[in-house]
């Protein structure tokens, strides 16, 4: 066990969405983008709000919207080109 638990945690956090089937890890606040969403909805910054077990929170203008991971992996979410800015 890591004596850092934060660290711990994080770790934890990469390898269960490993195992949930998502290539990159994803983090709070990251900037995300569902490429194969909605047409009008692709070129999109969300910025992820909740992790859960089985799914992500994501907000864009106000708005929080509630994806399942099988759902964002149907939808390609992945770190937007904008990712490394933060607002």
């Amino acid at each position: 066990m890591a004596s850092d638990p934060f660290e711990a945690l994080a770790e934890l956090v990469r390898q269960r969405q490993r195992e949930r089937g998502f290539p990159n890890e994803f983090k709070i606040g990251d900037l995300v983008r569902f490429p194969l969403g909605e047409p009008y909805n692709r070129e999109r910054d969300y910025r992820i709000k909740t992790i859960y077990n089985n799914g992500f929170e994501v907000e864009c203008d106000g708005f929080v919207y509630a994806h399942t991971d099988e759902a964002a992996i149907r939808l390609g979410m992945t770190h937007s080109p904008n990712h490394g800015a933060r607002s």
